[in-house]
């Protein structure tokens, strides 16, 4: 499952979330520090692992 990273914007802490693509667009996420809900999705990297070897 895809990793999102958030940062609140009423005490601006930075957290994770791990959620399924459908969950995702459905859930309202909440700062896990003051429950806030005006938080902002940050861009972050990802790596990919696959079997093949480059």
């Amino acid at each position: 499952m895809p990793t999102y990273e958030y940062e609140c914007q009423a005490c601006n802490k930075k957290f994770t979330k791990i959620l399924s693509l459908s969950e995702h667009g459905k859930e309202k996420i909440a700062c896990p520090k003051c429950k806030s809900i005006k938080v902002k999705q940050r861009i972050s990297t990802f790596t990919t692992k696959t079997s093949r070897k480059s």
